[in-house]
């Protein structure tokens, strides 16, 4: 993204979804699970504008699945995809699509694969870890790799490598999905967080 090869931004897609973890909050599937989607969407698009959100409790009490559309200030659009009522045994429980006007870029599964291709080349770039890298092919070693930068940091009185900022910025977002959900209207977020990253 910062290297402008997928160029600017038109659409990203979001999808994560798997079996439930039902608590006695009503949102939450979007709170605990999804707010990681709105961190790494702004993170690599920029801030998120506004938000429209659907979301069912057909299954399980709570609102175990959401789907909320975005406008990035940017002008860009996405769309969040989030369920409890899905399965972590499907390929494809989690991507992220990011389609600008140069290229797009799929990551699949987390850490499994990613994939850039550039707008009209049927030949596209995947990276996908090797037999042996297993530190890089298992998605609890991102969580290692988090501690590993995060305690030298605080150790040395440093600021940690993902600020406390950016965790409040995520639940801003989850609550104007269901200030949004509880209105029926478009909500407009305040665009202040992806800049501190």
């Amino acid at each position: 993204m910062d290297g402008g090869l997928l160029g600017d931004l038109v659409f990203a897609a979001w999808r994560f979804g798997g079996e439930p973890n039902c608590g006695t909050h009503p949102h939450a599937q979007l709170i605990e699970t999804q707010c990681h989607g709105f961190d790494m969407l702004e993170y690599l698009c920029g801030p998120i504008a506004s938000v429209m959100a659907q979301m069912t409790n057909k299954t399980h009490g709570p609102y175990t699945t959401v789907a909320i559309a975005l406008e990035f200030a940017n002008g860009g659009v996405g769309s969040l995809v989030g369920s409890y009522d899905s399965s972590y045994a499907y390929p494809l429980t989690h991507y992220l699509e990011l389609n600008g006007t140069k290229g797009r870029a799929l990551i699949e599964d987390t850490v499994k694969r990613v994939s850039i291709q550039q707008v009209g080349d049927e030949t596209r770039h995947v990276w996908e870890a090797g037999y042996f890298n297993d530190v890089a092919r298992e998605f609890h070693r991102t969580f290692d790799r988090h501690v590993d930068a995060l305690i030298p940091a605080l150790r040395a009185g440093l600021a940690p490598p993902i600020p406390a900022s950016a965790g409040r910025r995520a639940l801003q977002l989850a609550l104007a999905s269901i200030e949004s959900f509880e209105t029926g209207t478009r909500v407009r977020t305040p665009l202040s967080h992806s800049a501190d990253r």
